[in-house]
């Protein structure tokens, strides 16, 4: 049999996992249900467990018995779920209260078995190493610094690492392809603006931090729409204002986060250096002073073009014409899978989940989102076919 006809098969079990771990979604750096499930079968598929540590996730590698070239091929699948409360009103949800798989990694995670199934079962067509990535905590940014912690990336670095998502936009049964720039690097940007605190009746004795912090948000706005070619694209949103205790009392501190996002790498190193620049001279202009805080997120996600070509053709393949759809544009959002890519060429590809349904269609991280479970079949087909035709190439 084929892929495709191996795909067939056992596609309907796939779906049983997936509804499994839907029903029983865990948090990131919890997952531990979640990792006995799919070590339980692994191992029932023959395949190897990596000892590696890990306390959530796993490593796994099947291994080709085909004489060749022994490359390398790894392929990731995010087993995370998030603190939003379901409501689909499937009669397989969530039940655990406030905790859902609302971003599809339960999708993610049965299309990797189902992948693995197949490879496992082809091991006499291919030379060469498949290592399959179930990581933890993507949610938190953590999950893929652990996993390339614990030697996922190494003995030997793969020649090439896959990764997919599910993406409501694009029809299921199809894939959503983007060359080059996919996703925005992320950065945590805090700002203590540090005054002079007094009596709200005598400001003019105090340095007053909220006054000096209204006027530096909107100056930071202008690094955007002012400093920032227009075709390179970025955000800078701040979420987060604290500070004072009173009505009548000027606070000596006020703390401001947000979050930066890129598409470049070079744009993203300037951006920082214009809100250090205009975070003191604002403040000084003020007679206050500001401390800023960078907490370096997860790079840009930069699909390798040459692989997402092979990624085109290998749908073809097992999908058939007409079943790849060029995304549009790259991603405001994050993903640490940018974090293996920038070790390895490599790709992410969308796995499409919507349907006529509008339910399918409410964005990702939306307690409602019904996600149409025959992506699980289209994802776990491409990323079988790519591999096998890479590791026989």
């Amino acid at each position: 049999m084929n892929v495709k006809e191996r795909i067939d098969q056992y596609a309907p079990h796939a779906v049983e996992l997936r509804r499994a771990l839907h029903r029983n979604p865990e948090l990131s750096l919890h997952e531990i249900q979640t990792t006995d499930l799919i070590r339980r079968e692994l191992e029932s598929y023959g395949i190897s467990i990596v000892d590696s540590g890990l306390e959530t996730g796993l490593i796994a590698e099947i291994h080709g018995t085909k004489p060749g070239s022994g490359k390398t091929a790894a392929v990731r699948a995010d087993i995370d779920a998030l603190p939003v409360q379901e409501e689909t009103g499937l009669d397989f949800c969530s039940q655990i209260p406030g905790v859902s798989h609302a971003c599809g990694h339960d999708l993610h995670t049965a299309a990797l078995l189902l992948a693995a199934r197949v490879l496992k079962e082809m091991e006499s067509e291919f030379s060469g190493t498949v290592r399959l990535l179930f990581q933890p905590a993507e949610e938190t940014g953590r999950g893929a610094h652990m996993m390339i912690e614990h030697g996922a990336m190494a003995n030997p670095l793969p020649d090439v690492v896959l990764g997919i998502h599910t993406w409501p936009d694009t029809p299921a049964g199809m894939i959503g392809v983007r060359p080059g720039a996919s996703h925005a690097s992320s950065d945590t940007i805090t700002i203590k603006v540090k005054g002079k605190g007094g009596h709200g009746a005598h400001p003019y004795r105090c340095v007053d931090p909220i006054i000096v912090s209204a006027y530096l948000l909107t100056q930071l706005q202008s690094i955007v729409s002012r400093e920032l070619p227009m075709v390179e694209g970025g955000v800078l949103t701040f979420g987060l204002i604290r500070g004072g205790t009173a009505a009548n009392v000027i606070p000596g501190e006020v703390e401001l986060q947000g979050t930066l996002r890129t598409l470049n790498a070079k744009w993203r190193e300037e951006m920082i250096a214009s809100i250090q620049r205009i975070a003191k001279s604002c403040c000084e202009a003020m007679r206050a002073q500001a401390e800023v805080t960078i907490k370096e997120g997860m790079p840009v996600l930069y699909n390798t073009p040459e692989i997402i070509e092979g990624i085109r053709s290998s749908a073809n393949t097992v999908l058939g014409p007409d079943c790849v759809q060029e995304l549009p544009a790259a991603s405001p959002g994050s993903d640490d899978f940018s974090c293996y890519l920038a070790l390895t060429p490599g790709a992410l590809f969308r796995m499409g989940t919507g349907n006529e349904d509008p339910a399918t269609h409410v964005g990702l991280h939306n307690g409602g989102n019904r996600f149409d479970e025959r992506g699980i079949a289209t994802g776990g087909a491409v990323i079988a076919q790519y591999l096998l035709d890479f590791l026989q190439g």
